[in-house]
């Protein structure tokens, strides 16, 4: 407590601000009182929307047991729902788990006036996919050095898929034509569900997927997993390896990352409570079970390694999509 005599020899900024860290710490003694919201950009059913109620379903035990509610605000490439809770109260109830869409977004200036930067303070990373490059099980390759053989010899013939424009899937395909030299068409789609479904059906025989999307398929032999573009083998499918060991793909490292993120403002103190809670529950080995289980890699970051992986987020797409001559507009 602040005695009288004590208040009336402070000046009046220095009370202010003791009176406000006094605030602040009370308030993250009782944080959460009430239901936390974690908001997701995009549509239920998604993998941003499971990593969420995966997350959710054990995060309240470590945040006091406050109820956790999920919500949906799709829209505009993950962009609505991110400038909702840009401009929600920052006081630790209104979260946004997104995925590295955010990021690209951002790069190539479509955040539609959001400052990612500025507005949004990351959380924690949780879990990625790398990207899988698969092809039609009836392609005569069977690995990334046939297919790229294959490719100079038949690109005219060829193209790939892509759950749409603008997704780390594409920045994918467009790596891969950079670092070869080729012009592999690239075929968007509306979603990664009919991009696999037109890979299965060899309408397009080369695809760039989530390893969610892909893997099923190729556990029942219809696609033929080549490599993934992560720089690391996955802890799950040590058997598949990255392109990166194959040359010229060393700087290959594309996935897409699933994280925490919290409005600008929040108080330090309320941040570094859930920031820990999110960590704690990783952790689990249930839970990272159920996420390997669903050809999830355990990516676990803090809110200062996230904040890295956003800024080197930024720059790589931004040059790639320069390098590679694609716009969003």
């Amino acid at each position: 407590m602040i005695s009288r005599k004590c208040v009336l020899k402070l000046s009046a900024p220095a009370l202010i601000c003791t009176l406000a860290l006094v605030s602040a710490s009370s308030y993250a003694q009782t944080f959460p009182d009430k239901p936390i919201t974690i908001v997701v950009p995009f549509s239920a059913g998604g993998g941003a929307d499971l990593v969420a109620r995966m997350l959710g379903k054990e995060l309240s035990k470590n945040l006091d047991h406050a109820p956790i509610v999920i919500e949906n605000k799709a829209g505009a490439s993950g962009n609505i729902g991110a400038s909702y809770v840009s401009r929600s109260k920052p006081d630790g109830y209104t979260l946004l788990l997104t995925n590295s869409t955010l990021t690209i977004n951002a790069s190539v200036g479509l955040t539609k006036g959001l400052d990612i930067k500025k507005e949004l303070s990351p959380v924690a990373n949780l879990v990625s996919t790398p990207i899988a490059l698969a092809v039609n099980s009836k392609m005569p390759v069977n690995n990334v050095d046939e297919l790229v053989a294959y490719a100079r010899k038949n690109q005219d013939k060829l193209s790939y898929s892509s759950c749409g424009t603008g997704t780390p899937q594409h920045f994918a395909g467009a790596k891969f034509n950079l670092l070869t030299k080729l012009d592999i068409v690239h075929v968007p789609y509306k979603g990664c569900a009919p991009a696999v479904n037109d890979g299965v059906g060899n309408q397009v025989p080369i695809l760039f997927s989530t390893i969610p999307n892909a893997g099923p398929h190729v556990q029942e032999g219809t696609l033929r997993m080549l490599g993934i573009a992560s720089k690391n083998r996955l802890s799950f499918m040590p058997d598949v390896p990255s392109i990166s060991e194959t040359e010229p793909f060393g700087d290959m490292d594309i996935s897409v990352w699933f994280g925490l993120f919290a409005p600008s403002g929040v108080p330090l103190a309320i941040q570094k409570k859930i920031e820990a809670a999110v960590l704690l529950t990783m952790k689990e080995p249930s839970l990272q079970n159920d996420f390997k289980s669903r050809f999830y890699e355990i990516d676990i970051r803090d809110s200062k390694n996230m904040s890295q992986l956003v800024d080197h987020d930024l720059a790589t797409y931004k040059k790639l999509a320069q390098q590679s001559n694609i716009t969003l507009n």
